[in-house]
Protein backbone atom coordinates (compact mmCIF):
# COMPACT_ATOMS: atom_id res chain seq x y z
CA UNK A 1 0.00 0.00 0.00
CA UNK A 2 3.01 2.08 0.49
CA UNK A 3 4.04 1.84 -2.59
CA UNK A 4 0.84 2.79 -4.07
CA UNK A 5 0.63 5.97 -2.40
CA UNK A 6 4.54 6.93 -3.38
CA UNK A 7 3.61 5.85 -7.14
CA UNK A 8 0.45 8.16 -7.22
CA UNK A 9 2.10 11.26 -5.35
CA UNK A 10 3.23 12.60 -8.63
CA UNK A 11 0.10 12.40 -9.83
CA UNK A 12 -1.43 14.20 -7.28
CA UNK A 13 1.10 16.76 -7.41
CA UNK A 14 0.84 17.47 -11.41
CA UNK A 15 -2.80 17.50 -10.56
CA UNK A 16 -2.48 20.21 -8.40
CA UNK A 17 0.18 22.51 -10.33
CA UNK A 18 -1.86 22.31 -13.33
CA UNK A 19 -5.16 23.34 -11.38
CA UNK A 20 -3.30 25.81 -9.42
CA UNK A 21 -1.48 27.40 -13.05
CA UNK A 22 -5.22 27.04 -14.35
CA UNK A 23 -6.13 29.51 -11.49
CA UNK A 24 -3.59 31.83 -11.72
CA UNK A 25 -4.30 32.56 -15.35
CA UNK A 26 -8.16 32.67 -14.74
CA UNK A 27 -7.66 35.18 -12.11
CA UNK A 28 -5.07 37.32 -14.18
CA UNK A 29 -8.24 37.19 -17.07
CA UNK A 30 -10.65 38.49 -13.91
CA UNK A 31 -8.35 41.12 -13.34
CA UNK A 32 -8.68 42.51 -17.13
CA UNK A 33 -12.17 42.40 -16.69
CA UNK A 34 -12.97 44.01 -13.64
CA UNK A 35 -10.47 47.10 -14.09
CA UNK A 36 -12.03 47.03 -17.86
CA UNK A 37 -15.65 46.87 -16.83
CA UNK A 38 -15.18 49.13 -13.86
CA UNK A 39 -14.38 51.90 -15.65
CA UNK A 40 -17.30 51.46 -18.65
CA UNK A 41 -19.02 53.08 -15.47
CA UNK A 42 -20.14 56.59 -15.89
CA UNK A 43 -19.08 58.73 -13.50
CA UNK A 44 -15.90 58.45 -11.56
CA UNK A 45 -15.23 59.12 -7.77
CA UNK A 46 -14.11 62.44 -8.45
CA UNK A 47 -17.45 63.40 -9.50
CA UNK A 48 -19.09 61.18 -6.18
CA UNK A 49 -16.84 63.56 -4.13
CA UNK A 50 -17.18 67.10 -5.76
CA UNK A 51 -21.05 66.44 -6.55
CA UNK A 52 -22.10 69.97 -8.21
CA UNK A 53 -19.08 71.44 -8.18
CA UNK A 54 -17.31 69.43 -10.85
CA UNK A 55 -19.23 71.20 -13.65
CA UNK A 56 -17.82 74.32 -12.58
CA UNK A 57 -14.64 73.79 -11.71
CA UNK A 58 -12.76 72.10 -14.33
CA UNK A 59 -9.21 72.56 -12.49
CA UNK A 60 -10.48 71.28 -9.16
CA UNK A 61 -11.44 68.35 -11.16
CA UNK A 62 -7.99 67.79 -12.87
CA UNK A 63 -6.13 68.56 -9.53
CA UNK A 64 -8.64 65.18 -8.32
CA UNK A 65 -8.22 63.20 -11.43
CA UNK A 66 -4.30 63.70 -10.94
CA UNK A 67 -4.20 62.75 -7.08
CA UNK A 68 -6.36 59.39 -7.52
CA UNK A 69 -4.31 58.88 -10.84
CA UNK A 70 -6.88 58.81 -13.52
CA UNK A 71 -4.87 60.75 -15.59
CA UNK A 72 -2.38 58.32 -16.31
CA UNK A 73 -3.19 56.15 -19.40
CA UNK A 74 -5.76 53.44 -18.68
CA UNK A 75 -2.96 50.63 -19.37
CA UNK A 76 -0.31 52.30 -16.72
CA UNK A 77 -3.03 52.19 -14.44
CA UNK A 78 -3.83 48.67 -14.54
CA UNK A 79 -0.37 47.75 -14.78
CA UNK A 80 0.41 49.97 -11.19
CA UNK A 81 -2.42 47.82 -9.58
CA UNK A 82 -1.20 44.42 -10.62
CA UNK A 83 2.07 45.17 -9.61
CA UNK A 84 0.76 45.90 -6.07
CA UNK A 85 -1.72 42.86 -6.17
CA UNK A 86 1.57 40.26 -7.15
CA UNK A 87 3.05 41.84 -4.49
CA UNK A 88 -0.24 41.21 -1.98
CA UNK A 89 -1.27 44.79 -1.96
CA UNK A 90 -4.20 45.21 -3.36
CA UNK A 91 -4.43 49.05 -2.48
CA UNK A 92 -6.21 51.41 -0.36
CA UNK A 93 -10.26 52.52 -0.80
CA UNK A 94 -10.09 55.81 -2.22
CA UNK A 95 -13.01 57.27 0.02
CA UNK A 96 -12.41 55.53 3.22
CA UNK A 97 -8.78 55.38 3.34
CA UNK A 98 -8.42 52.08 4.69
CA UNK A 99 -6.84 49.17 2.80
CA UNK A 100 -8.72 46.71 0.61
CA UNK A 101 -7.63 43.40 2.16
CA UNK A 102 -8.53 44.99 5.66
CA UNK A 103 -11.99 45.90 4.67
CA UNK A 104 -13.06 42.63 2.75
CA UNK A 105 -11.17 40.67 6.10
CA UNK A 106 -13.00 42.85 8.12
CA UNK A 107 -16.81 42.21 6.68
CA UNK A 108 -16.01 38.25 5.78
CA UNK A 109 -17.18 36.96 8.82
CA UNK A 110 -21.02 38.22 8.17
CA UNK A 111 -20.97 36.56 4.18
CA UNK A 112 -18.74 33.60 5.46
CA UNK A 113 -21.63 32.46 8.05
CA UNK A 114 -24.33 33.23 5.46
CA UNK A 115 -22.63 31.16 3.16
CA UNK A 116 -22.21 28.13 5.81
CA UNK A 117 -26.32 28.60 6.77
CA UNK A 118 -27.24 28.84 3.15
CA UNK A 119 -25.36 25.80 2.02
CA UNK A 120 -26.41 24.07 5.35
CA UNK A 121 -29.83 24.64 4.59
CA UNK A 122 -29.51 23.32 1.29
CA UNK A 123 -27.96 19.85 2.05
CA UNK A 124 -30.63 19.46 5.37
CA UNK A 125 -33.36 19.85 2.85
CA UNK A 126 -32.04 18.77 -1.13
CA UNK A 127 -30.91 15.22 0.52
CA UNK A 128 -33.69 13.92 2.22
CA UNK A 129 -36.43 15.73 -0.50
CA UNK A 130 -34.44 14.00 -3.42
CA UNK A 131 -34.26 10.48 -1.85
CA UNK A 132 -37.69 10.47 -0.87
CA UNK A 133 -38.10 11.56 -4.09
CA UNK A 134 -36.48 8.67 -6.31
CA UNK A 135 -37.88 6.19 -3.74
CA UNK A 136 -41.67 7.68 -4.16
CA UNK A 137 -40.84 7.83 -8.13
CA UNK A 138 -43.77 7.80 -10.47
CA UNK A 139 -46.25 8.85 -7.26
CA UNK A 140 -48.15 12.10 -6.48
CA UNK A 141 -45.47 13.14 -3.62
CA UNK A 142 -42.86 12.55 -6.24
CA UNK A 143 -44.34 14.88 -8.46
CA UNK A 144 -45.06 17.57 -5.70
CA UNK A 145 -41.25 17.38 -4.90
CA UNK A 146 -40.53 18.15 -8.34
CA UNK A 147 -42.53 20.90 -9.21
CA UNK A 148 -41.30 22.41 -6.05
CA UNK A 149 -37.63 21.89 -6.58
CA UNK A 150 -38.09 23.71 -10.16
CA UNK A 151 -40.28 26.60 -8.05
CA UNK A 152 -37.34 27.46 -6.62
CA UNK A 153 -35.01 27.35 -9.25
CA UNK A 154 -37.10 30.08 -11.09
CA UNK A 155 -37.94 32.46 -8.52
CA UNK A 156 -35.16 35.41 -8.07
CA UNK A 157 -33.45 35.79 -4.59
CA UNK A 158 -34.12 39.26 -4.45
CA UNK A 159 -38.22 38.53 -5.30
CA UNK A 160 -38.15 35.76 -2.53
CA UNK A 161 -36.24 38.10 0.07
CA UNK A 162 -38.20 40.69 -0.86
CA UNK A 163 -41.41 38.45 0.11
CA UNK A 164 -39.91 37.12 3.38
CA UNK A 165 -39.40 40.28 5.00
CA UNK A 166 -42.92 41.37 4.21
CA UNK A 167 -44.03 38.33 5.37
CA UNK A 168 -42.37 37.23 8.27
CA UNK A 169 -41.02 40.77 9.21
CA UNK A 170 -43.80 43.13 8.66
CA UNK A 171 -47.65 40.82 8.20
CA UNK A 172 -47.12 38.18 10.81
CA UNK A 173 -44.07 39.91 12.92
CA UNK A 174 -42.52 36.78 13.56
CA UNK A 175 -38.97 38.02 13.00
CA UNK A 176 -36.44 40.70 14.49
CA UNK A 177 -35.63 43.85 13.11
CA UNK A 178 -33.09 43.73 10.61
CA UNK A 179 -30.78 45.51 12.91
CA UNK A 180 -27.35 43.42 12.70
CA UNK A 181 -26.15 41.75 15.75
CA UNK A 182 -22.85 39.70 15.61
CA UNK A 183 -22.54 36.48 16.53
CA UNK A 184 -20.08 37.18 18.98
CA UNK A 185 -22.67 39.56 20.73
CA UNK A 186 -26.09 37.18 20.96
CA UNK A 187 -25.74 34.04 18.91
CA UNK A 188 -29.77 33.91 19.60
CA UNK A 189 -30.42 36.77 17.94
CA UNK A 190 -27.64 37.35 15.58
CA UNK A 191 -29.39 33.24 13.79
CA UNK A 192 -32.74 35.01 14.15
CA UNK A 193 -31.39 37.53 11.48
CA UNK A 194 -29.77 34.99 8.84
CA UNK A 195 -32.32 32.40 9.10
CA UNK A 196 -34.76 34.39 6.27
CA UNK A 197 -31.09 35.71 4.08
CA UNK A 198 -29.89 32.35 4.49
CA UNK A 199 -33.71 30.62 3.71
CA UNK A 200 -33.25 32.90 0.59
CA UNK A 201 -29.66 32.24 -0.97
CA UNK A 202 -30.31 28.67 -0.23
CA UNK A 203 -33.55 28.08 -1.48
CA UNK A 204 -32.43 27.64 -5.79
CA UNK A 205 -29.08 25.65 -4.25
CA UNK A 206 -30.99 23.14 -2.18
CA UNK A 207 -33.51 22.75 -5.66
CA UNK A 208 -30.55 22.05 -7.83
CA UNK A 209 -29.16 19.55 -4.95
CA UNK A 210 -32.56 17.97 -4.55
CA UNK A 211 -32.92 17.01 -8.22
CA UNK A 212 -29.51 15.79 -8.22
CA UNK A 213 -29.63 13.70 -5.36
CA UNK A 214 -33.30 12.44 -7.14
CA UNK A 215 -31.12 11.70 -10.29
CA UNK A 216 -28.10 9.87 -8.42
CA UNK A 217 -30.75 7.77 -6.66
CA UNK A 218 -32.34 6.77 -9.38
CA UNK A 219 -29.00 5.88 -10.95
CA UNK A 220 -27.42 4.00 -8.14
CA UNK A 221 -31.14 2.35 -7.37
CA UNK A 222 -30.46 0.92 -10.60
CA UNK A 223 -26.96 -1.06 -10.20
CA UNK A 224 -26.11 -4.47 -9.48
CA UNK A 225 -25.11 -4.39 -5.92
CA UNK A 226 -28.56 -3.01 -4.71
CA UNK A 227 -30.08 -5.78 -6.82
CA UNK A 228 -27.89 -8.17 -5.66
CA UNK A 229 -28.30 -6.88 -1.75
CA UNK A 230 -32.30 -7.34 -2.11
CA UNK A 231 -31.85 -10.64 -3.64
CA UNK A 232 -30.33 -11.39 -0.45
CA UNK A 233 -33.43 -10.42 1.43
CA UNK A 234 -32.07 -6.96 3.00
CA UNK A 235 -34.76 -4.80 3.81
CA UNK A 236 -35.63 -2.03 2.02
CA UNK A 237 -34.87 0.63 4.46
CA UNK A 238 -31.11 -0.42 4.89
CA UNK A 239 -31.51 -1.04 1.14
CA UNK A 240 -32.09 2.77 0.44
CA UNK A 241 -29.97 4.59 3.24
CA UNK A 242 -27.24 1.96 3.89
CA UNK A 243 -26.34 0.32 -0.30
CA UNK A 244 -27.75 3.32 -2.30
CA UNK A 245 -27.59 6.58 -0.72
CA UNK A 246 -23.91 6.56 0.72
CA UNK A 247 -23.26 6.07 -3.67
CA UNK A 248 -25.50 8.36 -4.28
CA UNK A 249 -24.09 11.36 -2.36
CA UNK A 250 -20.98 11.28 -3.97
CA UNK A 251 -22.13 13.55 -6.94
CA UNK A 252 -24.27 15.26 -4.87
CA UNK A 253 -21.14 16.49 -2.46
CA UNK A 254 -19.84 18.21 -6.21
CA UNK A 255 -22.79 19.47 -6.64
CA UNK A 256 -23.20 21.18 -3.19
CA UNK A 257 -19.65 22.39 -3.73
CA UNK A 258 -20.28 24.04 -7.08
CA UNK A 259 -23.68 25.69 -5.59
CA UNK A 260 -21.22 27.01 -2.37
CA UNK A 261 -19.51 28.97 -5.07
CA UNK A 262 -23.03 30.27 -7.04
CA UNK A 263 -23.88 30.95 -3.30
CA UNK A 264 -21.10 33.28 -2.79
CA UNK A 265 -22.07 35.26 -5.92
CA UNK A 266 -25.62 35.39 -4.55
CA UNK A 267 -24.24 36.66 -1.46
CA UNK A 268 -23.79 40.74 -3.06
CA UNK A 269 -27.74 40.29 -3.87
CA UNK A 270 -29.39 38.76 -0.52
CA UNK A 271 -26.84 40.91 1.75
CA UNK A 272 -28.25 44.15 0.01
CA UNK A 273 -32.14 42.98 0.37
CA UNK A 274 -31.30 42.38 4.08
CA UNK A 275 -29.10 44.99 4.73
CA UNK A 276 -26.42 42.93 5.99
CA UNK A 277 -23.02 44.38 6.43
CA UNK A 278 -21.06 41.81 4.73
CA UNK A 279 -18.24 41.71 1.74
CA UNK A 280 -21.58 41.96 -0.80
CA UNK A 281 -22.78 44.62 0.62
CA UNK A 282 -19.20 46.41 0.93
CA UNK A 283 -19.11 45.93 -3.16
CA UNK A 284 -22.07 47.44 -3.72
CA UNK A 285 -21.23 50.51 -2.04
CA UNK A 286 -18.30 50.46 -3.76
CA UNK A 287 -19.38 50.29 -7.30
CA UNK A 288 -22.22 52.95 -6.74
CA UNK A 289 -19.13 55.51 -4.79
CA UNK A 290 -16.53 54.46 -8.24
CA UNK A 291 -14.10 53.23 -5.59
CA UNK A 292 -12.45 51.31 -8.18
CA UNK A 293 -9.78 49.97 -5.66
CA UNK A 294 -12.49 48.32 -3.98
CA UNK A 295 -14.62 46.92 -6.31
CA UNK A 296 -11.57 45.24 -8.19
CA UNK A 297 -10.18 43.63 -4.78
CA UNK A 298 -13.48 42.31 -3.81
CA UNK A 299 -14.08 40.41 -7.05
CA UNK A 300 -10.66 39.31 -7.23
CA UNK A 301 -10.76 37.41 -3.44
CA UNK A 302 -14.59 36.57 -4.29
CA UNK A 303 -13.30 34.54 -8.04
CA UNK A 304 -10.10 33.07 -5.87
CA UNK A 305 -12.48 32.04 -3.55
CA UNK A 306 -15.09 30.49 -6.02
CA UNK A 307 -11.87 28.69 -7.67
CA UNK A 308 -10.56 27.21 -4.09
CA UNK A 309 -14.02 26.01 -3.35
CA UNK A 310 -14.24 24.36 -6.57
CA UNK A 311 -10.41 22.95 -6.39
CA UNK A 312 -11.85 21.47 -2.79
CA UNK A 313 -14.37 19.90 -3.85
CA UNK A 314 -12.54 18.08 -6.95
CA UNK A 315 -10.15 16.99 -4.28
CA UNK A 316 -12.93 15.49 -2.15
CA UNK A 317 -14.48 13.99 -4.78
CA UNK A 318 -11.38 12.13 -5.59
CA UNK A 319 -11.63 11.08 -1.87
CA UNK A 320 -14.90 9.85 -1.53
CA UNK A 321 -14.89 7.77 -4.98
CA UNK A 322 -12.52 4.70 -4.19
CA UNK A 323 -12.69 4.37 -8.19
CA UNK A 324 -10.50 7.40 -8.87
CA UNK A 325 -8.13 6.92 -6.05
CA UNK A 326 -7.20 3.44 -8.07
CA UNK A 327 -7.26 5.00 -11.13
Amino acid sequence: MRVERRRLTPLVRAYLVERLLAVALTLFGVSLVVFGMVRLIPGTVVEQLLGQASIGSPEVVASFRRFFGLDQPVHVQYLAWLGGVLRGDLGVSWLSGKPVLRLFLERLPVSSELAVLSIGWSLLLGVPLGTASAVWRGGARDGAIRVAATLGLSLPAFWQGTVLILLFSIYLGWMPSLQWVPLTRNPGANLAIMSLPALTLGTASAAMITRMARSSMLDVLGREFVRTARGKGVRESRVYFHHALRNALIPVVTVAGVQLGYIVGGIVVVEDVFTLPGVGRLLLDAIFQRDYPVVQGVILLLAAAFMALNLLVDLLYAVLDPRLRIG
